[in-house]
């Protein structure tokens, strides 16, 4: 009986870290899951599709037309005097400044021309339009 005592009071050599592991694998599949709900937060412009599209798209300014017609500026909702206001200060600053036009495909063709005069009398020169390939 005294040996049965004896062994109950043996310090442990290892740590046992399943549990930890568990645990890690559980948050990086709850960060997986809740990364896609985010992405799918953004704005809603169905982009016509083509063959090949420009790869230089990040480094210019980002200006969007939803199907509602709302005009967006980098991400931020605007108005049209805003707009111009905000590239004529960008185009004295940078005047080779690109602009790329994300516009839903299912506006007409005259509202983007339109938007496309207004950019152009704002100083930017560099118009590119935004596709999905």
């Amino acid at each position: 009986m005294a040996g049965a005592s004896g062994s109950q009071d043996e310090e442990i050599g290892s740590i046992n870290i399943t549990p930890m592991v568990d645990v890690i694998l559980v948050l990086l599949v709850i960060f997986m899951v809740t990364a896609n709900f985010l992405k799918k937060e953004s704005l809603n412009i169905n982009l016509p599709k083509v063959q090949a599209a420009d790869p230089n798209v990040a480094e210019s300014v980002q200006v969007a037309l939803t199907k509602t017609g709302a005009i967006l500026l980098e991400g931020k909702d605007t108005d049209i005097t805003g707009l111009v206001r905000n590239l004529e200060r960008e185009a004295k600053i940078r005047p080779n400044m690109r602009l790329t036009l994300s516009a839903d495909e299912s506006l007409p063709y005259g509202k983007i021309t339109e938007l496309m005069g207004i950019i152009r009398k704002a100083g930017v020169t560099k118009i590119a339009l935004s596709v999905k390939k």
